[in-house]
């Protein structure tokens, strides 16, 4: 890879992709084989490759001689570095599946006029934003790459630094280069796939348009079809697609305003209020994240007790330790636990449908929803994040402002989009879930107010309406998601609805 002077190194690829059609089927299949496992599958090298550079930089294989060479750049280079690690990270959470699936569900009605989702259509965008998330990160670390080629091919090679550029050059950057003309050349077949006819860039990401035919089934096995020709040309094009710049306003049926709002309020008096309500804060959620990538362990069991946990948490925080993406294993578990909540609240709704339980988690809320989230979390001492402070220090701690975020989506698909506006706003439908909590309250009223006449403290609570002194007492006989209800439903002041009371007397 020396041009012949031998003045300097120069970039020759074993492939040239540019020269092969997203055409060439066959071509296609063989040249994108390392694929066939996934989208990341191959592109995990850049990070390795990255690393390894970063590695070779800071060894003691660069002399202070060699390193004068290209210290004014030094600070640069590794930025680019971070960059690339950095964009991997990124597009390994975008492309996971479950993300995926909720972007889809979400832009589903801002591209097709179906009454119902169609998988077959979902496939369709989630292809899509694939193409886009995979065409911002090979811009990206084609730009890193690139610039950490510049500056080192500068270097004039000499007897000293000639076996170090080889290794910085041939082995590590080289290498990831073509690796994004690979990619590239991936990136041509889909939008091939996809017949793509105008894409742009905005704000640093890409936006594309294309068209839908039921004649291809839009999964990864379809980039290497050999068959297409006669179903890329098909004139019978059900729908051309229009793909929206992302902005909040244009989605369809959703409580997700910004990326930290969440308002799933109604049209009625009654949905109006501030439960219906999440808001996050953008620099708490950034710092979280931050802390969740370089945490050492992460528990992420549904609440059983330490101790019976003990030996598998030990193999587990061993296995973890290698973990590449602190954030991908974090989100999937919150979804996890947030099914699991869903679940036990809806225990206590045994009689009602799988739409009516919607409508009740809807109502309940957001922010009562994640009160209960945290104490299940605090009890059953899980979804805590350990991160080292100091050398021989570690802190334990629940990522508060970061679960509202990822609360935020799995609320607006699993509940918001699943309860339609009708019954949202219907007040028939709110007073009879009000009446089944009462329902609830009834068969244990006389327990708790039995319990309390027995306490003089607690009667001197009761009498000037302390809440916060009798909570302790209600939840430990009731339980703190029964306590959540009748407060959410009912009331602060449930304990005094005339429901076993007469005439405003305890009963005796």
């Amino acid at each position: 890879m020396n041009d012949p002077e031998g003045n300097r190194f120069q970039y020759k690829p074993e492939i040239d992709y540019n020269t092969v059609s997203a055409q060439d089927h066959e071509k296609a299949s063989k040249l994108l084989e390392p694929f066939k496992k996934g989208y990341l599958f191959p592109l995990e090298s850049h990070i390795l490759n990255a690393d390894g550079l970063r590695g070779y930089l800071d060894s003691a294989a660069v002399t202070p001689e060699i390193f004068s060479e290209f210290r004014f750049h030094s600070k640069e280079i590794q930025d680019s570095i971070s960059g690339i690690v950095r964009a991997y990270s990124e597009l390994e959470m975008e492309l996971q599946a479950r993300q995926l699936d909720t972007l889809a569900q979400r832009e589903y009605f801002n591209i097709f006029s179906d009454i119902d989702m169609d998988q077959a259509k979902i496939d369709f965008i989630k292809m899509l934003k694939s193409y886009e998330h995979l065409k911002k990160f090979n811009s990206d670390v084609r730009e890193h790459w690139t610039f950490a080629q510049k500056t080192f091919e500068n270097i004039k090679p000499n007897s000293i630094n000639t076996l170090f550029l080889e290794q910085v050059l041939l082995y590590k950057i080289y290498p990831r280069i073509e690796l994004c003309d690979m990619t590239d050349f991936l990136l041509r077949r889909i939008a091939y796939i996809l017949r793509i006819k105008n894409e742009e860039q905005k704000s640093g990401r890409f936006y594309a348009e294309g068209e839908y035919t039921s004649l291809i089934t839009y999964q990864l096995s379809a980039i290497f079809q050999q068959d297409f020709d006669n179903i890329i040309t098909e004139t019978r094009v059900e729908k051309k697609v229009t793909r929206k710049a992302e902005t909040w306003k244009d989605i369809r049926e959703t409580c997700i305003k910004n990326p930290y709002l969440l308002d799933s309020r109604g049209d009625q008096l009654f949905n109006q209020s501030y439960i219906y309500v999440m808001k996050m804060d953008e620099d708490r959620v950034t710092i979280e994240e931050s802390k969740i990538k370089r945490a050492m362990y992460i528990e992420t069991h549904l609440g059983a007790e330490d101790t019976a946990l003990r030996s598998d948490l030990i193999r587990k925080f061993i296995s973890q330790a290698k973990s590449k993406n602190r954030i991908t294993e974090y989100t999937n578990f919150l979804h996890e636990y947030f099914d699991f909540t869903k679940d036990t609240l809806m225990l206590h709704f045994m009689e009602a449908t799988d739409a009516e339980k919607n409508l009740i988690t809807y109502h309940f809320g957001p922010i009562f929803f994640l009160k209960v989230v945290m104490h299940f979390m605090r009890e059953g001492r899980t979804g805590f994040i350990h991160r080292r402070l100091k050398k021989d220090l570690m802190v334990r701690e629940l990522p508060f402002e970061y679960l509202k975020y990822i609360l935020k989506d799995w609320w607006d698909l699993k509940i918001f989009q699943r309860v339609n506006k009708a019954d949202r706003n219907s007040l028939d439908k709110y007073q009879s879930i009000i009446q089944e909590v009462r329902k609830m309250w009834l068969q244990d009223q006389a327990k708790v107010l039995g319990i309390i006449k027995r306490d003089p403290v607690m009667m001197r609570a009761f009498k000037i309406h302390d809440h916060r002194a009798m909570q302790p007492v209600i939840e430990n006989e009731i339980s703190y998601l029964f306590y959540s209800l009748f407060v959410r439903f009912l009331g602060p002041d449930f304990l005094y609805l005339p429901l076993h009371r007469a005439a405003g007397k305890l009963p005796g």
